[in-house]
């Protein structure tokens, strides 16, 4: 959740020594920045021009979009067989998981329960781990 706060380095950003800065280290920071606030388009606009650019490395840039991609994905969008674990939060297919984090900051559970919400944000952002743990249910 800190990502989805603002939080400095919760992002995955690079992390500076106090008093330091690293390459591109403004950008990235603002780049974050976006992300967090979930301005996506802009924050990828911004990705493409400061890699090409040198401003940021491919590596770091990869990383940005990783994450933009993750919190952009929906929970409908996650493998059928998730969608069929007990107690599917049906009602969240069609929010992202970034809506889904403002939610549980918000304390915001109009839509679904602070349980169903964790599962909804688990499933989305961990779903190996929980094909795994169905895997070794079902045997």
């Amino acid at each position: 959740m800190a990502c989805a706060r603002g939080d400095e380095g919760a992002c995955g950003a690079d992390e500076a020594e106090e008093g330091t800065r690293s390459k591109g280290g403004t950008v990235s920071a603002r780049i974050w920045a976006l992300i967090a606030k979930g301005q996506f388009a802009e924050a990828q606009a911004l990705i493409a021009e400061s890699a090409a650019a040198g401003l940021i490395g491919q590596e770091q840039a990869t990383r940005m979009m990783e994450r933009i991609t993750l919190l952009t994905t929906r929970l409908g969008d996650i493998a059928a067989r998730l969608q069929r674990v007990a107690n599917f939060p049906s009602q969240l297919k069609n929010h992202t998981l970034f809506e889904i984090k403002q939610m549980l900051e918000r304390r915001d559970y109009s839509l679904a329960t602070h349980a169903q919400l964790k599962m909804a944000e688990k499933l989305i952002e961990r779903p190996e781990r929980l094909m795994e743990k169905a895997s070794t249910l079902q045997h």
